[in-house]
Parts: C-alpha cells; sequence; structure tokens
C-alpha cells in the first residue's frame, strides 16, 4: 500500500497533521515511538499544569481565613498529587487516541527512519521487526529533547530534567534550578509551594528572556516573595555527589557560592530531535537549530514536510499543531501558508503571565513610534473580589494609527485573555477597535478593555494625575 501521507512523530503537531490529512480524504499512517501526545501531553504541557492546579488549591486553603472560611489540619499527599497528574494524561491520551482512530489513521509503534523522499522504516521496540513503508507525502513531526549542560557532574542521578521531575514521588526537600525560562520558572514555583527550598541560577541579566521587562520585574518580586532565590548573571561550573544530594558550585560574578541541595533540575532549552531520523538519505536540508521549511512548511525536498519544534521554530505545542494543519493542508493539494505574525506565548505560574507580538523594548529597538498603556489588575473589580491583584496589562500600539503591536499580560487567567490581543493583532485592529467593544462586567476581560482606551489616554477606572497649572 501506498499512503497518502506519513507522519512521523504523534505530538500535538503529528497526530492534528495525521488527522487533517485524514479529513481531507487521505490514507494516513502515523509513526509514534512511544505515546500519542507527545511530550505536550504527556512529558510537559498538560502533567505541568495539572500540578500547578494541585499547587493552586493548596495555596487558596493556606489563605482560606481571609475568605472567611476555616480550614484546619490541612495538609497534602504528593503521591495522590501526581497520581492525579497520571489519571489526568491518560484521559486525554485515551480521547486522542479514538480521535486518531475514528479518522481510519494507521498507527504504527516504533523508531522511523528516512530511506528516501517517499519511504521509511520502522522498527518495532518490542519485537525489533522491521517494516517498510511508502507514502506520497512524507511529514516530519519529531519534535524536541530537553538540551543538555556541559557542566562536571551533569550525569549525576541527581541531575533531572522536567521528564524526572514529573516522575517524582516525594517532593525534594532543596532543589536548584538551572535555567530561568519558561520550564524552569514554572517547576520553581510549583515545587515551591510543595515546600521545596528553591534557588534558580540564570546565565542572563534577567529571568524570562524575551518577556517585556514591566512584567518581569514584577513577577520577579512575587517569585522572591514565594520565597524563591535568585541568582542572575550566574552559571554552574560544577556539581560533585554529596550526602542526601549533590554540592552545587555557582559562579555569581562576584564570589562563588557552594549550595548543597537534594535535586538539580535542568531546564535551559530544548533542541530538535534529529538523530538517527535518516535525513541524509532524503537531502533534507537542516542543521542544528532544526529541520529549514519554507512558510507551506515544505523542507528542501519535494513531497517532505517538517513541523512543530523539529524545525527550532517557535517551539510551542500550539504552534505545531497550527504548522501540522497547514502541512497536511498542502500535502493534500490545498494551498496554506503558516503564519508568525500573532503567536501567543503562555507562562503557567501564579499569577499567569502572556505575551503576543511587540514588547515595548522590540518595538523601541525598530525605532517604531509607538504608544503603551498599562492597566493594573488591582483596579479591576473581578480580581479584586477573587484576591487575585497581582499584575497589568500592557498594550504596545503604532502611534501614528492605533493598531495593537503587542499586548503583555502578568496576572489571573493571562493565558485566556491573551487571545483578545492575538485576534487584534491577527485582523489588524487598533485599539480603539477593543476599547469600543461592550465588554462584560464584572469580569477580568475588562482589564483589556482599559489598556486598550489607555492608548488614547482615556482609561476609565484609573486615577488621574494633577494636571499642572
Amino acid at each position: 500500500m501506498i499512503y497518502d501521507a506519513a507522519v512521523i512523530g504523534g505530538g500535538p503537531g503529528g497526530y492534528v497533521a495525521a488527522i487533517r490529512a485524514a479529513q481531507l480524504g487521505g490514507k494516513v499512517l502515523l509513526v509514534e515511538k512511544e505515546a500519542i501526545g507527545g511530550v505536550c501531553l504527556n512529558r510537559g504541557c498538560i502533567p505541568t499544569k495539572t500540578l500547578l492546579k494541585s499547587a493552586e488549591k493548596w495555596e487558596d486553603l493556606k489563605r482560606s481565613s481571609e475568605f472567611g472560611l476555616q480550614a484546619e489540619g490541612i495538609g497534602f499527599d504528593f503521591g495522590v498529587v501526581m497520581a492525579r497528574k497520571n489519571a489526568v494524561v491518560t484521559q486525554l491520551r485515551s480521547g486522542i487516541e479514538q480521535l486518531v482512530k475514528s479518522n481510519d489513521i494507521d498507527v504504527v509503534r516504533g523508531v522511523a527512519v528516512l530511506t528516501g523522499a517517499n519511504r521509511l522504516e520502522v522498527a518495532t521496540p518490542d519485537s525489533g521487526k522491521i517494516e517498510s513503508f511508502e507514502a506520497r507525502k512524507i511529514i516530519i513531526a519529531t519534535g524536541s529533547v530537553p538540551s543538555s549542560i556541559p557542566v562536571p557532574g551533569r550525569d549525576l542521578p541527581a541531575v533531572i530534567t522536567s521528564d524526572e521531575l514529573l516522575a517524582l514521588t516525594e517532593v525534594p526537600k532543596s532543589m536548584l534550578v538551572i535555567g530561568a525560562g519558561v520550564v524552569g520558572i514554572e517547576f520553581s514555583a510549583i515545587m515551591r509551594s510543595f515546600g521545596c527550598e528553591v534557588t534558580v541560577v540564570e546565565m542572563l541579566p534577567n529571568i524570562l528572556p524575551n518577556v517585556d521587562s514591566d512584567l518581569v520585574k514584577r513577577m520577579g518580586l512575587i517569585l522572591r516573595k514565594l520565597g524563591i532565590k535568585m541568582l542572575v548573571g550566574a552559571r554552574v561550573t560544577a556539581i560533585e555527589a554529596a550526602d542526601n544530594g549533590v554540592i552545587v558550585t555557582v559562579d555569581t560574578g562576584k564570589d562563588r557560592q557552594q549550595l548543597h541541595v537534594e535535586k538539580v533540575l535542568v531546564a535551559t532549552g530544548r533542541r530538535p530531535m534529529l538523530e538517527d531520523l535518516g535525513l541524509e538519505a532524503t537531502g533534507v536540508t537542516y542543521d542544528r537549530s532544526g529541520i529549514t521549511v519554507n512558510e507551506r512548511m515544505e523542507t528542501s525536498i519535494a513531497d517532505i514536510y517538517a513541523i512543530g519544534d523539529v524545525t527550532g521554530r517557535n517551539m510551542l505545542a500550539h504552534v505545531a499543531s497550527t504548522a501540522g494543519i497547514v502541512a497536511a493542508e498542502n500535502a493534500m493539494g490545498l494551498s496554506s501558508l503558516m503564519d508568525y505574525g500573532a503567536v501567543p506565548a503562555c507562562i503557567f505560574t501564579t499569577p499567569e503571565i502572556a505575551t503576543v507580538g511587540l514588547t515595548e523594548q522590540d518595538a523601541l529597538a525598530a525605532r517604531l513610534n509607538v504608544k503603551v498603556s498599562k492597566f493594573n489588575f488591582a483596579a479591576n473589580g473581578k480580581a479584586v473580589s477573587m484576591g487575585e491583584t497581582d499584575g497589568l496589562v500592557k498594550i504596545v500600539a503604532d502611534a501614528n494609527n492605533g493598531k495593537v503591536l503587542g499586548m503583555h499580560i502578568l496576572g489571573p487567567h493571562a493565558s485566556d485573555l491573551i487571545m483578545e490581543g492575538t485576534l487584534a493583532i491577527r485582523n489588524n485592529l487598533t485599539a480603539r477597535d477593543i476599547a469600543n467593544t461592550i465588554h462584560p462586567h464584572p469580569t477580568l476581560s475588562e482589564t483589556v478593555m482599559e489598556s486598550a482606551h489607555g492608548i488614547d489616554g482615556d482609561i476609565i477606572h484609573q486615577i488621574r494625575p494633577k494636571r499642572k497649572k
């Protein structure tokens, strides 16, 4: 049998591509070496957010007296927390498997190797049997793996990645996190909520690179208030085995510190999964940063597409899914283009961070003439009633025509609120378009409306500075 499309990798890009190709009438093969859903579902987005919800519930219990509630003898069972995480993952994975099955997609478990532009071999993990397949189009969606660190001691058992952290059965007493990006900060906040003493080490001058500086400053204060220690502009130079953990040497630029911790979490980013894929046999152009593709998700070789993390661009699950649809539609004869102009990114801390478009720093660096507006959650009725007033909504707009260029949110449900900014940027809307749209009251969405009003200097629920006489 010759398949219309063969998809290598069953993550959020791969399984979506397979389903879309099948919807368009294709006979589709999906190859996955581990579990459907990829890193995002099994060892990333979903399990992390499930742990975060447990951490948030725990924090709510500790604050219950603020809401007139009495909670005595409270505690948590980390084993049950992890069991719930596993149950959520299993439920969602089962749902995806049913979706794939309902679209008559052939699923093969194993490791795929390309042997040509239209051919691949799959070695099944159990039997070791090798099967050969042929497809008119091939979509590569192999994802990424955690990056390593060039530090002595990195292979010690106490040094773990996010994969191993999500398999822990007990909360470590102490943990040093290498890297203050999304993964490092999310796990730092979660583990701190459960009582772990957390120290974060970041080589750059600030945490959360590429996030607007106003949000970074406020989040830094929030994390320190939680008791998380942060060493920025610092680097880990050595890790040595010790009783009940390891000793980590940190060069802060001013001195050298030695910290004794139970675990070290390496959260220095991810790299495309390119090894043992057989790319050399196809002639596909790639380098260490990923497979080269165009806006149709086509590689340098006709009939081969690549999507998601393996391309090295915008390593986000929702970007991979969108790219999967684009690749599948092009593979099946339609004409679709990938648009990276409005890609939202979220950081699931408490409160959340969400961002889309240009930061104020980006705009100034590009010498754009912009207006900036900020509105605090502390002035929003719903946020006050929830007792969640940390944060702000910041909008960056073109000063000439009011078009929204960026939106940056730190606050409750920021990951949901950011879609208004994403839609505005995607459709070239102005801040006035948002401001003139009726928003329901009392809701958190009013913070976006108020910030949009501010581009023209007319925020309603904000005390105006006294005018000079």
